[in-house]
């Protein structure tokens, strides 16, 4: 992995400017490595499937693609619209494997989209776990054994909340990130378990 890297955190849609701001934070807080916000907003609109009333996150990543950015920068975009892929129902995110493009939707992590209460503090997780699972492919890692780690795949929001916001060693090892696999998201926001 290249050493030193950065990430820059882009708006898609209507994605409030105070959850990245946060989302900036936990995430270098997590990384121990620089993380911003880019100024510019990508309109989600020409990614927009009306036969799914979906959008088409390889559209969307194509836009970010076009993005002129400098080496060792991974570009994730942060969005508020439910994503797809033509071979499943719907996607949290995605992201190229080595590359320099991500993308997380806070859409079906939202708990109402469940049929449960809103909750800021629940969503803000989730959210960072996502973020971190696509950043870690742009970062090269594949999906992880370790039932807690980041980089462990999930179908579900439930399935996200049994994660840690943190990679295990061994991934941790591949992108240069801290070991902060013995400190769980619960304990570095003051949370009790």
């Amino acid at each position: 992995m290249r050493d030193p890297w950065c990430v820059e955190l882009v708006r898609i849609g209507a994605v409030l400017p105070v959850m990245l701001r946060v989302l900036r934070e936990d995430l270098a807080g997590v990384l121990a490595h620089p993380v911003w916000i880019a100024p510019e907003h990508v309109d989600p609109a020409p990614a927009f499937d009306p036969s799914r009333q979906q959008y088409l996150v390889s559209a969307l990543m194509e836009t970010l693609l076009a993005k002129p950015r400098e080496a060792g920068v991974f570009i994730i975009g942060v969005t508020d619209v439910d994503l797809f892929l033509p071979v499943f129902t719907h996607v949290f995110g995605t992201a190229q494997l080595g590359g320099p493009v991500g993308v997380a939707s806070e859409y079906r992590l939202r708990p109402e989209h469940s049929g449960d209460p809103s909750d800021a503090g629940l969503l803000r997780r989730r959210l960072l776990k996502e973020v971190l699972h696509e950043l870690g492919h742009t970062l090269g890692l594949v999906h992880c054994k370790a039932s807690w780690c980041a980089m462990s795949p999930s179908r579900l929001p439930e399935q996200i909340d049994l994660k840690d916001a943190a990679f295990c060693s061994a991934c941790a090892k591949h992108t240069g990130v801290p070991d902060n696999s013995l400190v769980s998201i619960h304990s570095w926001e003051g949370e009790k378990k």
